[in-house]
């Protein structure tokens, strides 16, 4: 009985030992980071990658260390794919018809794909129509981003257990009720009450402003996720708009590089970086022009077109904007209150007390 819980304290004794080392040796911890475009595609980036590469496998080895988070994360694969599955479907099926089908049925095809382009791409920009007045009203920052670093379980015990460092890309505010308060400062919770209304120096600001913190993020998510879904409608819309045939022209019409046998490697490759260089400038530049005319075109409705269907666009603009800045003042104006609320006076001065 006593030897194996002698060997059982060894190699608690010896894990430990080197656990502090390894924390003494890398001692990493969780950090906000700013919130830019930089970060927001770092962190997509990252987290793409290993849902497609590290999580699947990690998840069908019985990893000890896969986890829920990771379970999240790999929902970006079947939209992804499926995506990507739908436009390669559809268009490969050109190949099949007669030529005056296949022009046809190509460029409806391309309007498709656009459509699975520009529907997460509004999906994902309409959110900030939400988050940015709703932090310059309250100084809540809903999107703010910060790196998770987690220490993994040992999978072995004793002097073979390894401790790896992993980092989860996440959002502070990613939970309401248990946020990463522990990240945040003193003087964000002082900031956030004197935007709220509450005042400076308070005595407990982080309690103060905790609940009302609360309410601005389950109400923000759900403004923001009906915004983006109106939003990633109209996207859609804009892409089957007849603007875009001149898109797909400079797409189709663009300089293809032909290297100079008589020049050199390092001359062609510079030749060929200009002539890419040039190409996308003059795609990007073909593809706003398209992109404000879609607006237009969605906004007067088709020439040969009446009534209901006329409107349509028009309508559905206008809803995904009223119904976005409705949501958002509604947000602010929640917080707004419940600051107002909690900073009444709870007691009449001017009536009699006992004190105790």
């Amino acid at each position: 009985m006593l030897k194996p819980a002698i060997n059982n304290m060894i190699n608690n004794i010896n894990f430990f030992a080197k656990n502090s080392a390894q924390k003494d040796q890398a001692s990493e911890e969780s950090r906000i980071l700013p919130n830019s475009l930089k970060t927001r595609v770092n962190q997509a980036a990252q987290k793409t990658t290993s849902a497609f590469i590290d999580y699947p496998i990690r998840g069908l080895k019985g990893d000890v260390n896969s986890n829920f988070y990771e379970f999240l994360t790999m929902g970006i694969v079947p939209y992804l794919a499926g995506s990507a599955a739908f436009m390669f479907v559809f268009n490969a099926a050109n190949k099949h018809l007669n030529l005056f089908e296949k022009e046809k049925a190509s460029v409806f095809g391309k309007k498709m794909a656009l459509g699975v382009v520009l529907y997460g791409l509004f999906k994902t920009i309409s959110k900030n129509l939400v988050t940015k007045p709703i932090k310059n009203a309250t100084g809540v920052d809903t999107e703010m981003p910060y790196e998770n670093v987690v220490y993994s379980l040992p999978t072995e015990a004793g002097a073979n257990a390894n401790i790896d460092i992993q980092h989860q890309q996440r959002k502070v505010y990613d939970s309401k009720e248990f946020f990463r308060k522990d990240l945040l400062t003193k003087e964000y919770f002082d900031n956030v009450a004197v935007k709220l209304g509450l005042g400076e120096n308070l005595n407990d600001s982080v309690s103060e402003v905790t609940p009302i913190i609360q309410n601005i993020v389950a109400t923000t998510n759900t403004a923001k996720s009906l915004s983006s879904y109106c939003w990633a409608g109209v996207g859609v819309g804009l892409a089957v708009q007849d603007s875009w045939k001149d898109f797909f022209n400079t797409i189709s019409g663009r300089n293809k590089f032909i290297p100079d046998k008589e020049k050199g490697f390092l001359k062609n490759r510079f030749a060929k970086w200009k002539n890419s260089a040039k190409n996308l400038c003059k795609i990007s530049a073909s593809f706003v022009k398209s992109l404000i005319n879609a607006f237009v075109q969605m906004w007067k409705g088709k020439a040969n077109s009446s009534g209901i269907t006329k409107q349509a666009g028009k309508i559905f603009i206008s809803t995904s904007a009223l119904l976005t800045g409705l949501l958002t003042w509604n947000t602010v104006l929640r917080a707004k209150k419940m600051a107002g609320n909690s900073n009444k006076m709870t007691i009449d001065k001017a009536k009699e007390s006992m004190v105790i």
